[in-house]
């Protein structure tokens, strides 16, 4: 209510007769679901610099989206360093509490690229939604990485500079991140450059490979290495010397309890086994670019890998799955939500979006007090359909593992799907006489050092792997198995790819889109041809049509 009321004066409020609505039903019955199609006139005239189109109080920032499922979209937001100060406060906190050995002063190491800003009209800065602010308190006081550090364009060079000021602290407690992915990036980075990042720990330089844009950066961070700690050097050497294995960073920093990021990738169990064991992960929550937090966890990843809504950043509302399709279905208040089901999020926040389907699905799980407590289960936008059979990220990613485990030996890594029907004419992937769609899969797969005699098949034979892929869909979703016995719909074409494809379309998408190193999220749907080809160019193996 308080939102209508100091929104309502405006041209949108105005259209909806906002100062009208005198409660949760009238404000229902009133005001249909949106989506981001429904704002984006009133968007582009706010960036344009017009004032009282969405709400009152002039945006100070337009948050860009990473683009995820299609062209980045950008929402207006109020305040928003201060949101983003909010999100960073009750994280923190949280830490403390489930770590109380943890010292309110002890050092965190965060892992950011700092994006490129630009600046609307109407003076709004143009960014991303956990992009810093050059005074930010956590940039000056909480990160073992000078503020200069954290204006760094490169992932190479951020990461070599965040890894450098974070070993010269043996008593860091937390590493954090955007995703847990940019950790595990970052410790494969570290294997690479450790003698290198001694050397300038022991001499209190920045190598010369590491390049920055403004020569004002290196020669900050060179104040702030001083004339270097050879006796820390040598304590990381000999670390170093003992080899990479699973209490790596333990070694390196014996007063880490933490790790705290999003794991949307499922990086934990991989990433605890080879580097991070004896170290908890506490899942930094829920958000989006349409509101940075809507959601945290307030315990360990290994024991609840549920979350809690934040009741005072938005107004949620809920649709059931089974009514999802409708434009405009019914939609069910937080105390009406049920253990076990799953629903589609709507949210109003007070940036000047009403009723917003942001088109992510969550499972319901149990309550923490009086407030249900979710998982995060799919974003709706990802979803496959060459036909109907509407197989979510969940289904295809569980059947993904479940046929490669199969496998001994065999560990799927990363994956990306497309539909047949993106395939053009002109590509030599296209099939002149297959009338039926299916699915285009790539997939990462990595050997274990013990060997037998399915390992190399499961690598190279890609016709096994598609066959046992095709099953577990099937066992998984009953309209997908119906298609495939009608004839409706293909076997799936499944294509094997270099161990350093996934990277190398990361470091492409960050250098051809609007997209940050702290925003960017494997694309697991493919969606446009040049990024197909761009895996087909990566292929090592390929099941045939038979």
């Amino acid at each position: 209510m308080r939102v209508l009321k100091e929104n309502g004066d405006t041209d949108y409020g105005r259209k909806f007769k906002l100062e009208d609505i005198r409660n949760v039903e009238d404000f229902r019955k009133r005001h249909p679901l949106t989506t981001y199609e429904d704002y984006k006139p009133f968007v582009e005239r706010v960036m344009a610099g017009e004032r009282g189109v969405m709400t009152k109080a002039l945006p100070d920032a337009f948050i860009q989206t990473s683009g995820t499922t299609g062209p980045s979209k950008y929402f207006p937001r109020r305040d928003h360093k201060h949101s983003l100060t909010r999100f960073h406060d009750v994280i923190y906190t949280e830490i403390n509490n489930l770590c109380p050995c943890m010292g309110l002063l002890q050092k965190k190491v965060y892992l950011y690229v700092h994006p490129e800003i630009s600046t609307t009209p109407s003076g709004g800065s143009i960014r991303s939604a956990m992009a810093f602010y050059e005074d930010d308190v956590f940039v000056g006081t909480c990160y073992s990485t000078p503020p200069a550090g954290f204006g760094i364009h490169s992932l190479n060079e951020a990461n070599y500079v965040h890894l450098l000021f974070a070993l010269l602290d043996p008593n860091i407690g937390v590493i954090g991140c955007s995703f847990l992915g940019s950790i595990d990036t970052m410790m494969r980075q570290l294997e690479r450059w450790w003698e290198d990042i001694v050397y300038d720990i022991e001499h209190g330089t920045i190598n010369e490979k590491v390049n920055f844009d403004d020569p004002a950066i290196r020669s900050s961070l060179e104040r702030a290495l001083g004339n270097g700690q050879p006796e820390r050097a040598g304590e990381l050497r000999c670390q170093f010397m003992n080899g990479f294995d699973g209490s790596i960073m333990r070694r390196l920093w014996p007063k880490l309890e933490v790790l705290q990021a999003i794991d949307n990738s499922d990086v934990w169990p991989d990433l605890r086994e080879k580097y991070a064991k004896g170290i908890a992960f506490v899942h930094a929550g829920y958000g989006c670019s349409e509101e940075i937090s809507l959601a945290h966890s307030p315990w360990f990843y290994d024991d609840n890998r549920s979350m809690v809504f934040w009741l005072n950043v938005a107004f949620y509302e809920f649709i059931k799955l089974a009514d999802s399709e409708e434009s405009q279905p019914k939609t069910l208040l937080i105390d009406e939500l049920e253990i076990g089901q799953e629903y589609e999020i709507v949210f109003t926040q007070d940036s000047g979006l009403y009723r917003y389907r942001v088109g992510d699905v969550v499972r319901i799980t149990g309550y923490h007090y009086n407030c249900p407590t979710f998982e995060f289960m799919y974003r709706m936008g990802l979803m496959l359909n060459v036909r109907y059979e509407k197989t979510n990220q969940v289904v295809l990613k569980q059947g993904l593992q479940a046929a490669v485990g199969r496998f001994n030996g065999v560990r799927l890594v990363e994956y990306a799907v497309a539909e047949s029907n993106l395939i053009p004419k002109s590509s030599s992937a296209f099939e002149e006489n297959e009338d039926m769609p299916y699915y285009v899969m790539f997939l990462e797969l990595v050997q274990d050092d013990t060997s037998n005699e399915n390992k190399e098949s499961a690598v190279t034979n890609a016709n096994e792997i598609t066959i046992v892929i095709d099953k577990e869909l099937c066992e998984r979703n009953s309209v997908y198995k119906k298609l495939r016995r009608d004839g409706s719909i293909a076997r799936p074409r499944v294509h094997i790819v270099k161990a350093d494809a996934f990277e190398q379309l990361r470091q492409r998408v960050i250098q051809t889109t609007n997209t940050t190193a702290n925003q960017y999220k494997v694309q697991r749907r493919i969606r446009s041809v040049d990024t197909l080809d761009f895996m087909y160019a990566h292929v090592l193996g390929s099941s045939t049509t038979d």
